[in-house]
């Protein structure tokens, strides 16, 4: 009964930990490209992080590969995982969007999952972000016709936090 009851109050206390200690944050992408990041909380453990920059995706064998602006919107779900000396860890699951335009005159839109790992400094005004992407990708060129593909990336983030 005793451990029950252990179990229950720790079950509790992660329920209600925050989010995170900071509501919006900008800085930069890195992965597959290089973009610029800006990333919203609007509640308490739902997060928006809209990314645009100039990123790639190797051909993978179907013919289509991509380079270009693509603008990366990823809605998640955020929360706690561990609290340690001056580090905030967070760990987010969720969805995300990509549209762009590429070299060669095609066109990019693609869906995708997004799983990752924050750490928030709380003694500084960074965080650390490490992501993964899998996707899918349709493209569209005037001389290729339509394509598509399975892509993915593994992407870091460091960002100013406010």
């Amino acid at each position: 009964m005793k451990k029950i009851f252990t179990f229950a109050v720790v079950a509790l206390m992660a329920l209600s930990v925050s989010a995170s200690t900071y509501t919006h944050s900008i800085g930069m992408v890195a992965g597959l490209g290089i973009g610029a990041q800006y990333k919203v909380m609007p509640l308490e453990h739902f997060t928006i992080i809209e990314e645009f920059g100039y990123f790639t995706n190797p051909d993978g064998g179907t013919g289509f590969g991509y380079a270009g602006a693509i603008d990366n919107l990823v809605l998640a779900y955020q929360t706690n995982g561990v609290t340690g000396e001056g580090i905030e860890l967070d760990w987010y699951v969720g969805g995300q969007i990509k549209v762009g335009y590429g070299m060669g005159s095609f066109a990019v839109f693609g869906f995708g999952a997004t799983a990752g790992l924050e750490a928030n400094m709380q003694k500084a005004p960074i965080a650390f972000s490490f992501d993964f992407r899998p996707g899918y990708a349709l493209m569209g060129a005037p001389n290729a016709g339509i394509g598509h593909m399975f892509d993915y990336s593994f992407n870091l983030g460091v960002r100013y936090t406010f």
